[in-house]
């Protein structure tokens, strides 16, 4: 394993973000040292620190930072005689989080650069111990990570729920949804339901009703306004709507609230 790039504790803003949709040419270790989001192929992970990824070669990726510094380490090296056949008898996955649990690779790492940066005839072989060293480090250290990978479309759907609820008054169309998520309508209202346990209709008129109830009980505006605010133009089908809902009418409910 031929180092040919190296960086440690290397630090980014909080909002950093790099997005490489055709991953770097050869393999890589990426090591996060803080909190972050990790985007590798189509899934999502958000990591803890000390959680390593090793990419393989021109695997699409993309880093951001999570509400602090982003910090990492990085190791970039060309496969050489016999080193696909080390790792695969290694057994560490690629491309899916390794949490580690010291910081002993990160000195390793570190040591790494330190060498990197000399001119000693003996270097590159030095360095290649070490990245063995490395590896059988993160085996010795590997236990399966319990973070679920979230694919784009679970991302897609946990806002497009938050949404929902946040802005009840909008038109919401199933048909126009599901365009715009590129999926047919039958197969988007089977995600929706398998993902949230309730279809897609059903969240949309439970945000409706809620923020209805919300503003009857906490606002002067009339009923007919209410309707309005939740993305009902005719009133009576608001009241009917509501009723079913509520078990009483717009006006019954602000009484008694």
């Amino acid at each position: 394993m031929l180092i040919y790039a190296i960086g440690w504790h290397w630090e980014h803003p909080h909002d950093f973000v790099k997005i490489r949709p055709d991953g770097i040419h050869g393999m890589q270790i990426i090591l996060i040292r803080s909190k972050a989001r990790i985007c590798m192929g189509e899934y999502e992970y958000q990591v803890q620190p000390n959680t390593a990824f090793i990419v393989e070669s021109c695997y699409p990726h993309s880093l951001f930072g999570d509400g602090e510094t982003y910090i990492d380490d990085w190791v970039r090296f060309d496969l050489e005689s016999d080193d696909s056949t080390f790792l695969k008898e290694n057994g560490l996955p690629f491309n899916t989080p390794i949490l580690l649990t010291t910081d002993t690779v990160s000195q390793l790492i570190q040591i790494c650069e330190q060498i990197f940066q000399t001119n000693r005839p003996e270097k590159d072989t030095v360095l290649r111990y070490m990245m063995s060293a490395i590896m059988v480090q993160m085996k010795s250290e590997y236990r399966p990570a319990e973070i679920k990978p979230r694919t784009h479309y679970d991302v897609e759907f946990e806002q497009l729920r938050q949404d929902i609820y946040a802005f009840p008054q909008r038109e919401w169309n199933i048909a126009g949804i599901a365009e715009q998520m590129n999926m047919s309508v039958s197969h988007f209202q089977r995600l929706y339901k398998q993902r949230f346990g309730i279809p897609c209709t059903k969240d949309i008129l439970t945000s409706r009703m809620e923020y209805a109830k919300q503003l009857l009980a906490t606002t002067d505006l009339s009923a007919v306004e209410v309707a309005e605010q939740c993305g009902y133009s005719d009133y009576s089908h608001f009241s009917r709507v509501f009723t079913k809902y509520a078990c009483v009418s717009p006006a019954k409910y602000r009484k008694e609230k």
